[in-house]
């Protein structure tokens, strides 16, 4: 019974979601600005990817290590243990709303499963998830900054929720995911019991990745995050997915996350929970610590472990707010008539210089004159 409701409120929940995203990306104007922030724009620790890119020049890198653990009682008692180590890059380059990832998430453990011929214990070490792509800024609420100017006459108006506080940031990820040798299709964790009782399980090598990211700002330092998307989208064992994030920045270097994840696919449906903390060493180095764990038992899945981020800041673009359009205007502006008052002075002096040349012919005439009547 609490499989059948689970199963219900993934695909309830995915099919409205999908109509959502696809009346707001109709309804949005398609406008874009890039957001580059003072401190490192870490996605760590959660699963979900903000909308917003690291920006252009930017260079970050973002490493996890776990401790993974799996239990499949009621399926031939399996189990594994094992750790994790998982890599993200993330460059900016070409355009501020552009940016180019790329994931990597290694594992090592121990599977142990019993059947009928006797208990078995598998040693594994393998790629367990690899992919690249690359995410685009479509649409920026904060391209107007003055309607989130302070308010320095109320404090509940810059602290409470506005109408739009509601509309959200819309970035757009396409990828591409290749095989990892086979240890791990799918990233499957209990791959050799599905591939004896069943169909082997056999992931092409290079299938579609494609999501669409929502971004709120609600408060100051209260952020939610959306994900929706697919996996594995030219594959037989395609994976629908949807992430929650919520996560709050005290002043004090601190934020804390909550999480959800919906996965569904013919081999793996369920819901996972996640919660962290992080902490900011500096504007270029985050620490964190998070752990997840899924609300089914068959199988049951937990996920602990710490993680940092670190980036090298080549930006060096901006002297104020990215976003900041009115400033923007001005600066362009001034250098229109920058250019305007170059140009009359050229001008002046093009004028100058003929009226010298002619006043000079004319003094040399006169002299010419003067020679023939002496």
């Amino acid at each position: 019974m609490t499989e059948f409701l689970i199963h219900v409120s993934l695909n309830m929940r995915l099919s409205l979601l999908s109509i959502l995203c696809f009346s707001a990306m109709l309804t949005m104007p398609w406008m874009s600005m890039a957001q580059y922030t003072d401190v490192i724009n870490s996605n760590r620790p959660s699963q979900s990817m903000g909308a917003f890119g690291v920006g252009k020049r930017v260079y970050q890198l973002e490493q996890g290590l776990s401790f993974r653990m799996g239990n499949f009682s009621a399926f031939q008692d399996a189990s594994y243990i094992g750790m994790g180590g998982r890599s993200q890059i993330r460059i900016g380059l070409f355009k501020e709303q552009l940016e180019f990832v790329g994931t990597a998430d290694y594992q090592i453990d121990a599977l142990r499963y019993t059947t009928a011929a006797g208990t078995y214990n598998i040693d594994r070490n393998a790629l367990r998830d690899l992919g690249v792509g690359a995410k685009y800024l479509v649409y920026d609420p904060f391209r107007n900054v003055d309607k989130y100017k302070p308010n320095f006459y109320s404090w509940h108006a810059n602290n409470s929720i506005r109408w739009r506080d509601l509309i959200p940031a819309v970035s757009v990820y396409a990828g591409a995911q290749f095989s990892t040798g086979g240890v791990y299709p799918y990233q499957e964790n209990f791959f050799p019991l599905f591939n004896y009782n069943y169909r082997p399980l056999v992931e092409p090598f290079v299938s579609g990745t494609a999501m669409l990211i929502f971004q709120q700002h609600l408060r100051p330092g209260l952020v939610v995050v959306h994900n929706i998307g697919m996996r594995y989208i030219t594959a037989s064992m395609s994976q629908k997915k949807l992430l929650g994030t919520v996560t709050y920045s005290t002043q004090s270097k601190w934020s804390f996350f909550g999480e959800y994840t919906i996965d569904d696919s013919p081999s793996y449906r369920d819901i996972t929970l996640g919660a962290g903390v992080a902490y900011l060493f500096n504007s270029n180095f985050q620490l964190d610590v998070a752990v997840q764990q899924n609300l089914k038992t068959t199988p049951s899945l937990l996920t602990a472990g710490i993680g940092v981020s670190y980036r090298i800041d080549r930006h060096n673009i901006w002297n104020e707010e990215p976003q900041n359009n009115a400033l923007k205007k001005q600066k362009k502006e001034a250098q229109r008539n920058d250019r305007k008052a170059d140009k009359k002075v050229r001008k002046a002096d093009k004028r100058t210089g003929r009226g010298l040349k002619k006043l000079d012919r004319k003094q040399k005439k006169i002299e010419r004159k003067i020679k023939r009547v002496k």
